[in-house]
């Protein structure tokens, strides 16, 4: 088992003029807490599962999230394995837009929900991996011009998306004498709907 915890303390200022409001100023601070928790469970000699939890509280946001993280791994054979994971992760938005005042109790933090599956194979003298993954986004950051000046004079949690892909990676250290060398590619397709951005 094992577990931890993380303490932050943000806070940012800013100063500006704009046509409205002459020197504005606004100070945000954010006491940002969180803490984990995750074991490793043997359920047969050839397949393990690693679960594990987080807690994560912004008094800036003023919201708490409690998200679950689990992956299952199988042993193929002397040199394979086979996993399988799933997770949620929470991000806050960027401050740029969590400064501005329009956004002060409006914004949330923003949501990705991540499937993984890999199979690699290893020895001394090779390497192959290949993961797929698909990852969807809720809660992005959306932002409004309602004067047509392309002015953001609004922020909400209206965004969304989703991001899905392949990655291969084989490595050889035998064939050709004296040379060790790895060849890797990577295939992302995603879309989002976020920002100020009309369509995703």
């Amino acid at each position: 088992i094992r577990f931890g915890g993380e303490y932050m303390y943000f806070t940012d200022k800013n100063n500006f003029t704009n046509r409205y409001v002459n020197d504005y100023k606004i100070r945000i601070d954010d006491h940002f807490k969180a803490g984990f928790a995750e074991a490793d469970i043997y359920i047969t000699n050839d397949l393990a599962a690693k679960l594990g939890t987080r807690y994560e509280h912004s008094s800036r946001l003023g919201r708490s999230n409690i998200v679950p993280r689990v992956s299952l791994a199988y042993k193929i054979g002397l040199k394979g394995q086979a996993s399988l994971a799933y997770g949620i992760f929470y991000q806050k938005p960027e401050k740029d837009y969590y400064l501005q005042s329009y956004a002060m109790e409006d914004l949330l933090y923003t949501k990705a929900t991540h499937y993984i599956i890999n199979y690699q194979r290893i020895s001394r003298d090779y390497t192959l991996r290949i993961e797929g993954f698909y990852k969807k986004y809720n809660d992005l950051v959306k932002t409004y011009s309602t004067g047509g000046n392309n002015v953001t004079d609004s922020a909400g949690n209206a965004g969304y998306g989703d991001a899905k892909g392949i990655e291969v990676f084989w490595r050889d250290r035998k064939s050709i004498p004296d040379l060790d060398y790895w060849i890797s590619y990577s295939y992302l397709d995603t879309k989002r709907d976020y920002l100020n951005y009309p369509h995703s």
